[in-house]
């Protein structure tokens, strides 16, 4: 038996391994195709209706299918398993009907987002494809595929970057196509091999999925709505900007965050995983110690790389992406300020479930989303170029609030470590 724990515990963390690998790879292609993008295919108004697209896509595939991708892990029959997952695709079919029909009426009711070429076919297209590689990326790790899941991802984001350069004759939408069509390759890989490895006796009948429904309901009441807020939040300022600020300003800052985000992600997703698996092996009484220790090094470690943004001088980043991106770079040095408290408090997240206080977390993501949309309003009657003026204001502004929101998020959390778990 020991023999076999071993083994297994070995193999989980190859498979650990090999997502992180690939996730890795996928957010360092990423980060090596943004420069060449920038200075050869696309200007800051191509990136600002990326930015644009990349936030619906992103508030719309969050609820996408209403987190059934989260219910067939957890199912243990097959047929359980199968019925949450067609849930889940018709839940994804409604709201890719309704992200098109969104996109089209903001054309419709003359909003500035609405001019974006295309984007009520793109926007179903992209959701579609996320819902879709969730669900099946989530069925292949029930089965513990996670060898497949790691190429597939590997290889659709890959493709996707090499797309985004081909499709630069499609104009700004190019930036949007290549993404789209590498999430499609992942998906559709994906639901190749989830259909080769169903058995053809877990078809699941009208009852079952009834019967999934209900179990699975408290994803749709809590889960999907937490994941929503938290989108939100992060989403505003974009849009906002969108509508109000000159396009030029807005890919500026669109790509500023774009390499942030990147980065830090490959940061979060490397440390959450490990985190996470390590928390069951900490004593009640060292877990305080052990969150605190964590966040430390994590601010301190992003805190150290952020600083070498304000060590590179302007010249350099014009010499690397040309002059029409010269603001991007003061842009990212005001927006880099509240991501080492965004990666402490994202990577360490995991610690609401483990000690069960999920409820703290959506209470957190309803101030968040409340404290930045009561900002924004602030500035909504601010001439356009005032939003966009060399001082910064709105960037620092929000830099001091995302940044205030993180660190309470990471205090909260030493705070619920002292508590520990409710009783059953």
């Amino acid at each position: 038996m020991a023999l076999t724990s071993s083994t297994n515990g070995a193999g989980l963390l190859r498979d650990m391994a090999r997502l992180a690998l690939s996730a890795g790879l996928v957010q360092g292609v990423a980060l090596l195709a943004l420069p060449l993008l920038q200075r050869w295919c696309y200007g800051p108004d191509a990136f600002a209706e990326f930015s644009l697209y990349s936030q619906w896509a992103g508030l719309f595939g969050a609820i996408a299918t209403l987190r059934m991708d989260l219910a067939v892990v957890q199912h243990h029959e097959d047929r359980m398993a199968r019925a949450a997952w067609q849930n889940g695709l018709m839940a994804l079919l409604a709201v890719s009907l309704t992200s098109a029909a969104f996109a089209w009426g903001l054309d419709s009711a003359g909003w500035v987002m609405g001019d974006v070429q295309g984007m009520w076919v793109w926007l179903p297209l992209g959701v579609g494809a996320l819902g879709l590689g969730s669900l099946a990326t989530a069925t292949l790790s029930r089965g513990r595929q996670f060898s497949s899941i790691a190429a597939l991802r590997a290889t659709g984001g890959t493709l996707g970057e090499a797309l985004r350069f081909a499709s630069a004759g499609l104009g700004h939408s190019g930036l949007i196509a290549g993404r789209v069509a590498g999430q499609w390759w992942t998906a559709a890989g994906a639901v190749r091999r989830v259909r080769q490895s169903w058995a053809k006796d877990s078809s699941p009948s009208r009852s079952d999925r009834k019967a999934a429904w209900r179990h699975d309901i408290d994803y749709v009441r809590f889960t999907t709505p937490a994941n929503l807020l938290a989108m939100a939040a992060n989403a505003l300022l974009l849009l906002f900007l969108f509508e109000k600020a000159p396009k030029d300003f807005v890919g500026q800052v669109g790509a500023a965050l774009a390499y942030l985000t990147v980065a830090a992600g490959l940061v979060i997703r490397s440390v959450s995983d490990v985190f996470f698996r390590h928390l069951k092996d900490i004593a009640p009484g060292r877990l305080r110690a052990f969150y605190t220790r964590w966040s430390a090094g994590l601010l301190l470690a992003s805190g150290l790389g952020i600083s070498l943004l304000f060590a590179f001088p302007d010249e350099w980043g014009v010499a690397l992406l040309g002059e029409r991106w010269r603001r991007m770079w003061p842009a990212m040095r005001w927006l880099s300020l509240w991501m080492p408290f965004w990666i402490s408090a994202s990577a360490l997240s995991g610690i609401f479930p483990y000690l069960r206080r999920q409820s703290w977390a959506f209470g957190l993501d309803v101030l968040h989303l409340a404290l930045i949309a009561f900002w924004i309003w602030t500035w909504s009657d601010a001439p356009s170029d005032i939003l966009a003026s060399s001082n910064w204001t709105l960037l620092k502004e929000y830099a001091v609030l995302q940044g205030g929101f993180y660190a309470l998020a990471v205090g909260v959390g030493i705070h619920l470590c002292g508590r520990g778990k409710p009783r059953d």
